[in-house]
């Protein structure tokens, strides 16, 4: 597999920090190499977002998203 390494910033410490994007638009959790804190990438439609675990909204969150939608199949 071919996968390519993009730049950005940590959104806690702000340092250049090189990922690769999740193969799907699920949101996943990486941890920053500098500062060792845990952040999300998300692949959009057109590029990516990095955020802050706790500024994030539940459906960027990998363990909110789970929650979610575990509590919605049990209705």
């Amino acid at each position: 597999m071919n996968t390519q390494s993009h730049k950005s910033e940590c959104p806690y410490c702000q340092e250049g920090i090189s990922l690769e994007l999740p193969e799907n638009y699920a949101p996943e959790y990486r941890r920053c190499v500098l500062c060792d804190k845990k952040f999300i990438v998300e692949r959009l439609a057109e590029g990516f977002q990095v955020m802050r675990v706790e500024s994030a909204p539940c459906e960027s969150d990998p363990d909110c998203r789970e929650l979610e939608r575990g509590a919605s199949s049990e209705q």
